[in-house]
């Protein structure tokens, strides 16, 4: 099942259809897509040659996988006696047997996946097929897709590398989906409020979507995934830092110090103990581009980056902090507790949804405020934070082109919101201090939405519940 990614798809096959060849490069975290998508992309195209980078292995092991490969789509009987002492004779054959045979007036598409195993995570490969682009493929109309998972190898030794400078035509940093196109997944078996709560837990990454059974409640998968000595999810923090990054403790210890709350830069330099050179700063954005962290600026200090803090933002981390590391010795000597989630969680998870949902709707503000009808007149969009009442916090401001700012109230609740929500509103509007000029227009996020008095007291300019997002 396939979703979303229209912008993206659209995007390849513009650069499919042009006169000209092109070189893309895809890049992203693990379990996001990003091979699906060129699947999709792929569906209706007849020239493509696709290979895969084996983790792990070495220069001389990728190139032999590659001969195979060539030998799948060539039927040439030779390359069984042959070996390939490097990537230069390797792309010398595919040259010549495989582009150049091609029909010049159909693009073939050259789609290298995990460049960065096939690589050895060297970047000389890189060099190699800047040259065979140059002055073999260039004329040849080929559609060259470069695409990796290390974000540190495709950004440094790809995106940045002198080799491909100026020849990159398409970049595309492919993340989680939106929440309406998750809910897709679940084919209208489950109601709002439970893929919601999905997605509190998994984010917008569609490969652990695929993971659950549409026909169990959400309690049942959370525990056959994540809280059974054999689940899958019980190891799923290594796997991300461990196959995404090359030194991945150092990507840990960042996300060790942000799991405890909310940093600035400096207050993450000066918990590590280390240094606040480029490279740490190098790492927090790859962590950013990778949807692990996030960052803003609240909404007193506008644009002023040296105001930034930074947070987990990756929902997976938040719940597996929260629920599975401190519980890893009972989830491991587990044998058949189908209840086991429900045990550990009993005392604190609607509390712990209530933030999250809050978290949810600033991290897909401008996905909230498209729903809302505004989201082209949005300058910014971040919390608020009282500066004589460190208590005082509004979830969620959008400040917009033509002066209006729009104060969120976004509320967790299992019924609808009653009109003693306007009480507390006032109050917030009254701490806020609000550029000169500017109207204020209020906004209610909530399940199930207002109930028939709210409603008709006409308070707020604009309703959303979860079925709305969704």
């Amino acid at each position: 099942m396939f979703l979303g990614r229209e912008k993206e798809l659209q995007n390849l096959n513009e650069k499919y259809e042009s006169n000209k060849s092109e070189l893309i490069v895809i890049y992203g975290r693990r379990r996001v897509g990003k091979s699906t998508l060129i699947k999709q992309f792929l569906k209706d195209k007849t020239e493509f040659f696709l290979f895969e980078g084996i983790e792990g292995e070495t220069s001389l092991k990728q190139m032999y996988f590659f001969k195979n490969k060539m030998k799948e789509s060539t039927k040439d009987l030779l390359l069984e006696d042959l070996s390939f002492s490097g990537w230069e004779n390797v792309f010398m054959y595919f040259t010549e047997k495989i582009v150049q045979r091609k029909n010049i007036n159909e693009k073939l598409v050259l789609f290298l996946d995990e460049i960065q195993w096939m690589a050895a995570g060297r970047k000389r490969l890189i060099s190699i097929i800047k040259y065979f682009f140059d002055n073999y493929w260039k004329d040849l109309n080929i559609m060259l897709i470069l695409c990796g998972s290390i974000a540190s190898f495709m950004v440094d030794k790809v995106i940045n590398s002198t080799a491909l400078y100026g020849r990159i035509t398409e970049e595309i940093l492919l993340k989680g989906l939106n929440p309406d196109e998750i809910s897709q997944f679940f084919k209208g078996k489950r109601n709002s409020l439970e893929i919601l709560n999905y997605q509190f837990v998994f984010g917008g990454v569609p490969k652990y979507f695929e993971e659950i059974n549409i026909a169990n409640s959400f309690h049942k998968n959370i525990n056959r995934l994540c809280f059974s000595s054999n689940s899958l999810m019980l190891n799923e923090v290594e796997k991300i830092f461990y196959k995404q990054y090359k030194n991945a403790s150092v990507y840990l210890e960042i996300i060790n110090v942000l799991k405890k709350g909310i940093c600035s830069f400096q207050e993450i330099v000066n918990k590590l103990g280390k240094k606040s050179g480029g490279s740490l700063k190098k790492i927090i954005t790859q962590l950013e581009n990778a949807e692990l962290i996030e960052s803003y600026v609240s909404f007193e200090n506008g644009w002023n980056s040296k105001f930034r803090k930074y947070r987990v933002s990756d929902e997976f981390l938040r719940f597996y902090f929260k629920y599975m590391e401190p519980n890893q010795h009972i989830i491991q000597s587990s044998k058949h507790d189908y209840k086991l989630f429900e045990k550990l969680s009993k005392d604190s998870l609607n509390i712990w949804f209530g933030f999250a949902f809050e978290r949810f709707c600033l991290k897909h503000a401008w996905f909230i405020a498209e729903k809302m009808g505004f989201a082209e007149e949005i300058l910014f969009a971040s919390p608020y934070f009282g500066k004589k009442d460190s208590k005082f916090q509004i979830d969620l401001l959008y400040k917009r082109v033509d002066n209006v700012i729009v104060v969120c109230e976004i509320k967790y609740h299992s019924s609808e919101i009653s009109a003693s929500v306007i009480k507390e509103v006032e109050k917030k509007i009254k701490m806020l201090s609000p550029p000169r000029g500017y109207s204020i227009e209020k906004a209610l996020i909530s399940i199930y939405g207002p109930d028939k008095s709210l409603k008709e007291s006409s308070y707020f300019d604009y309703h959303l519940t979860i079925d709305d997002i969704l």
